[in-house]
């Protein structure tokens, strides 16, 4: 498999033991052999998530485990990739999709990937394939 673009969605299910989808999450992540690419915006989304419910020193601790993955990049983007999801926020407007949410569609575009790590059912109605 090549790369899987990874959501907010899935990184809360990952940090919140009380999340449904943490078991789920966890055994997807210790069987996935393909390497993770997120950006920086979904990175904020999930350090602001996880701040407000389980609290700052969580955020700190999960958002430095995933500064120091080496299966997670952290892609930053740039005014190119911001435009792209600029066009893909306005395309669909007959869908709730926000604009963080059309960051990961536009990388996964550039980048020619098929799959999220998400929960989110928005990457299902844009045409990606959710995992697990």
């Amino acid at each position: 498999m090549t790369q899987v673009f990874a959501d907010t969605s899935a990184f809360y299910a990952l940090a919140d033991r009380k999340d449904p989808a943490h078991a789920r999450a966890k055994e997807f992540l210790e069987a996935n052999e393909a390497p993770l690419l997120t950006n920086n915006y979904v990175f904020a989304e999930t350090m602001s998530l996880l701040t407000k419910r389980l609290g700052k020193a969580s955020a700190a601790t999960f958002g430095a485990g995933l500064r120091a993955s080496e299966l997670i990049r952290i892609l930053h983007l740039d005014v190119e990739y911001e435009e792209a999801a600029w066009r893909e926020f306005l395309r669909f407007r007959d869908k709730d999709f926000d604009f963080v949410d059309s960051t990961c569609f536009a990388v996964m575009e550039k980048q020619g990937i098929e799959a999220a790590f998400a929960f989110d059912r928005h990457f299902a109605q844009r045409g990606f394939r959710a995992l697990p």
